[in-house]
């Protein structure tokens, strides 16, 4: 069926409505192509519908409304679209070789916790800081931002701060409950997160949240922030922490590199990297590694050592709480959580965690008890 004179409106909120009952997390509409969406990790077709490159450039107008006109310099937009009170979508337009193509996140109404979201009950050390940097990481769809936000409202569950948010755009929203909470949305409320930053630091806050580093000037604000003193969330597109220490040091110019590393020694208190798995069960498992802050990671950065990370990881677990990737994979395996299979495909060195199980007597036993 080819879609072209209805409006353009009503049908995407079929599709979302439509996304939102199958389980969904992302709608991906194309100009003169069926609709499709993401469904527990896999793309899926969703609806024979095919949308007509006119319907599509009428949608395009419609969800961009007066920024229209910069679209077609910039090529690129990202929005929010309010479905319903309790469903958000992030938004994404861009151009491709056939015209159009549209991305839409969903963005749950409800903050789920640290325990509803199966992730480690050690996170809850983060809402204890005071100072420092905290970085939340992972691929594109791997829920740092879901993450994030769950440790802010525990955070806003428990202790009396002021928290200000620089987001592009605004995703979950808080309300005030034992903090105050005041998000700020690029474009709308400020022109840049580094101006937002350097403002932060006059507005009395307690915890500064950055959506993401992006640039060299966001960067060199966040340390500017913790340096003075203040506690800073922010996320990175890195796969572990071992990259994101070398990515965060890579963001500026050889002559400064130096200098940086020395003040995230000092700093960094905390590296969270998340990848999402379908579980045994078909829903989506997250593996975790924590790199918390200790005496010889602070030296191994400051002494260029990076690729030893992960061995300090694996060394100073039960002291500090840390956990390699294999390590959460193990376990999520021993759990019986996910298979021993796609433990090695999302394994940062499959040979080690290969290792480890044959190592195992606790795993030959479990193995041994589900063949039976």
């Amino acid at each position: 069926m080819i879609l072209s004179n209805q409006n353009s409106i009503e049908k995407l909120n079929t599709w979302l409505n439509m996304l939102i009952e199958v389980g969904g997390a992302d709608l991906h509409l194309k100009s003169n192509s069926p609709i499709h969406a993401r469904i527990k990790s896999d793309i899926a077709l969703l609806s024979q519908e095919v949308i007509t490159h006119a319907m599509m450039e009428k949608l395009v107008q419609q969800l961009m409304k007066d920024k229209y006109n910069d679209f077609n310099e910039t090529k690129e937009f990202d929005g929010l679209y309010t479905f319903n009170d309790d469903f958000r979508f992030r938004v994404n337009i861009y151009m491709h070789l056939n015209g159009y193509s549209i991305a839409l996140r969903l963005i749950p109404k409800n903050i789920k916790s640290i325990e509803e979201l199966s992730l480690p009950l050690a996170l809850r050390n983060l809402t204890h800081l005071r100072r420092g940097l905290v970085l939340v990481t992972g691929t594109t769809g791997s829920g740092k931002s879901t993450t994030l936000s769950s440790i802010i409202e525990e955070i806003n569950e428990n202790y009396h701060h002021h928290i200000i948010t620089i987001e592009d755009p605004i995703e979950y929203v808080h309300r005030d409950k034992k903090c105050i909470i005041e998000q700020r949305e690029l474009g709308n409320h400020t022109n840049s997160f580094a101006l937002a930053l350097r403002a932060a630091m006059r507005e009395d806050p307690d915890i500064i949240v950055v959506g993401e580093i992006r640039d060299i000037a966001t960067a060199e604000s966040i340390l500017q922030a913790v340096n003075t003193g203040h506690l800073v969330f922010s996320t990175v597109h890195t796969l572990d922490a071992r990259e994101t220490i070398d990515r965060m040091i890579a963001i500026f110019p050889s002559e400064e590199q130096n200098r940086v590393r020395a003040t995230l020694a000092s700093t960094i208190a905390a590296v969270i990297s998340q990848r999402l798995i379908r579980g045994v069960s078909g829903e989506m498992v997250p593996a975790v590694e924590m790199m918390f802050k200790s005496p010889l990671i602070q030296e191994l950065i400051r002494t260029k050592r990076d690729n030893e990370i992960p061995d300090a990881l694996a060394k100073e677990g039960k002291m500090f709480h840390s956990i390699t990737f294999n390590k959460a994979l193990f376990d999520l395996t021993l759990e019986g959580k996910i298979t021993e299979e796609q433990a090695y495909q999302y394994a940062s060195s499959p040979a080690d965690l290969k290792l480890m199980f044959t190592l195992s007597p606790e795993y030959e036993e479990i193995k041994l008890k589900r063949n039976r």
